[in-house]
């Protein structure tokens, strides 16, 4: 049998792996996310997964309008990118965990979650930053799923949840005896276009967070069902908590939430946030 070992959400703004962009946030403040993603880092390690399943968002790199599936599971053998030729990051090779990602997607099939496949998925920067980050030697294999927070239709935040609990009972009816670590990547608040692009709102981070950490995510979709009403006070980019809610929805009761960095930070226009849960 399978079982989850680690969790971890993080933010993946570009800036956090660009520069001169990464200086613009202050000294004091890009220290405390990197010290926060090198504790998830250190989380990694000492749990040693064998494989990673990590939840991200395409940012109309990989999908458009004339395919747009809701929940996108990666099964080739192998991930290249970042598909963003504007990142100045070093392109990466990864090798997936196609066996289970081929088994997420069979299984949904049985119990009613429709998974889109693909085996040419490319890797966006919504993984290749933060695991640039917290699994840096790429040798850890990995099940992308990409959450469709990006246009309409997307799935209600219930739903990511939801999943995110179906994808943890697949795991946990696996046959191997594997070690298994899930992230979600996005978020928090912030508006990527309109005039409000620099815009954070430290206080919905904040709450959310909070939400998370007392187990108490109902109140996140309960407050916003309509994407429209979350766009309001976190922007179109704050439609990437669908990412930590799967993570949460996927957490077994033993592992505890705890938050290990989060700094509001309008020079990345991001509010810049990293959590975990573990077993201590």
């Amino acid at each position: 049998m399978a079982e989850i070992v680690a969790g971890i959400a993080t933010s993946h703004v570009p800036f956090l792996a660009m520069h001169p962009q990464f200086e613009m946030a202050s000294e004091a403040q890009r220290s405390k996310v990197v010290a926060g993603l090198n504790r998830a880092k250190e989380i990694i390690e000492r749990t040693r997964p064998d494989a990673i399943v990590i939840f991200s968002t395409d940012h109309f790199d990989r999908c458009f309008y004339d395919n747009l599936p809701t929940f996108l599971v990666a099964t080739g053998e192998r991930a290249e990118g970042p598909i963003n030729e504007w990142l100045n990051l070093p392109k990466v090779s990864v090798k997936l965990a196609a066996d289970l990602g081929q088994l997420i997607v069979s299984e949904g099939m049985e119990h009613g979650v429709d998974f889109a496949s693909s085996q040419e998925l490319a890797l966006d920067h919504a993984e290749v930053v933060p695991l640039s980050f917290i699994t840096p030697g790429w040798n850890v294999p990995l099940v992308p799923i990409v959450v469709n927070a990006f246009a309409p239709p997307m799935p209600s935040l219930k739903r990511c949840f939801d999943v995110g609990m179906f994808v943890r009972t697949v795991i946990e009816r696996a046959p191997a005896n594997r070690r298994i670590a899930v992230i979600g990547t996005g978020g928090l608040s912030h508006w990527v276009g309109p005039p409000e692009t620099g815009t954070v709102n430290e206080e919905f981070d904040r709450w959310f967070l909070d939400c998370l950490v007392r187990g108490r995510g109902s109140e996140v979709w309960e407050q916003y069902r309509h994407a429209e009403d979350l766009e309001k006070v976190a922007g179109n980019g704050g439609q990437e908590i669908r990412d930590w809610l799967a993570v949460a929805g996927a957490m077994p009761p033993q592992l505890k939430p705890q938050v290990l960095a989060y700094e509001p930070i309008p020079q990345w226009a991001t509010g810049t946030g990293v959590m975990a849960w573990t077993a201590d």
